[in-house]
């Protein structure tokens, strides 16, 4: 899980999409030192609604976490040929993304540390 590997590990940034189960481990968000950007979707048949509303509400008060909750979408709407595809809410995760990732790494690698050639990103 992404959430998880930014709690416990020395990343630059961290996204994720569709984060179930991360209700579960919340208590660790204070162990979270690097940008997180979340995309939900809305009609999550795995995810229940007062787990996203939790994740939501404690990642709100994070000044390096954005959450986005696609409303309407189920699990997977961004997966290219899925069952839920959901190709307008998949560009706009996406672009906001690509626009995350350009700004939280675009001073990678940090001076004085050497690049594997491989970003530590989740």
């Amino acid at each position: 899980m992404t959430f998880l590997a930014a709690a416990r590990n020395d990343v630059d940034a961290a996204v994720a999409f569709h984060g179930a189960d991360t209700e579960k481990y919340l208590g660790e968000a204070r162990n979270i030192s690097a940008p997180v950007l979340m995309h939900l979707a809305g009609e999550d048949e795995f995810m229940p609604a007062q787990a996203r509303h939790a994740i939501t509400a404690t990642l709100s008060e994070m000044p390096i976490a954005q959450v986005f909750t696609y409303e309407g979408c189920q699990h997977a709407f961004a997966r290219h040929n899925g069952l839920h595809f959901n190709a307008k809410a998949a560009a706009m995760a996406n672009r906001r993304t690509h626009t995350f990732l350009t700004a939280m790494l675009q001073t990678y690698p940090k001076p004085g540390v050497a690049s594997s050639g491989t970003g530590s990103i989740c």
